[in-house]
């Protein structure tokens, strides 16, 4: 009896390393299929990318591939998601995030309510909206009424730029 045992035992252990491991294979092949929809897509909202930012190309990617990218893909430089807004075929000396680039790579910003509690973290290029905070460098920074800056290129504390004006702590501007 105890020899049937341990091959009962054996052939059990045997299964359930098989059952791991065609799980294992099918997480690889789902994450391939997620990965190649997220490549060609043009539809996925922002709060959905920001959920998976792993699941989309690099700069890096789309720089090497030479393809043009259409509007409204979703690409990731520096672990920042940024979308295409216009049709383009990538080229190293114009990057997501580089000077000029605004009109063709929009970073895409974290949902945060833009208040004082629930400063936005500030991203090259975003759209800065007044009456909203936003945190840079360990600071927070509302933009004066009237001034919006969409898109934003000058950083939060830049001197003599009357927009962004620094909370102080124990300030109760609101």
């Amino acid at each position: 009896m105890g020899i049937w045992h341990k091959q009962d035992s054996l052939r059990a252990a045997r299964e359930e390393e098989q059952a791991r491991l065609r799980e294992k294979e099918m997480f690889a092949q789902v994450r391939a299929a997620a990965m190649v929809y997220a490549a060609a897509s043009t539809d996925i909202s922002d709060q959905q990318a920001l959920k998976m930012p792993d699941l989309f190309q690099t700069w890096e990617q789309v720089l090497a591939d030479g393809q043009e990218i259409p509007k409204g893909r979703v690409i990731e430089k520096g672990r920042q998601l940024y979308r295409v807004e216009i049709k383009v075929t990538p080229q190293e000396h114009q990057f997501p995030g580089g000077e000029g680039m605004l009109a063709v790579y929009r970073p895409i910003e974290p949902e945060h309510t833009g208040s004082l509690e629930d400063p936005i973290p500030w991203v090259y290029g975003m759209n800065c909206h007044a009456g909203k905070y936003y945190r840079h460098q360990d600071r927070v920074y509302r933009v004066a009424e009237g001034g919006s800056m969409l898109p934003c290129v000058w950083e939060p504390g830049t001197a003599g730029l009357w927009q962004w004006i620094e909370i102080k702590e124990g300030d109760k501007e609101k």
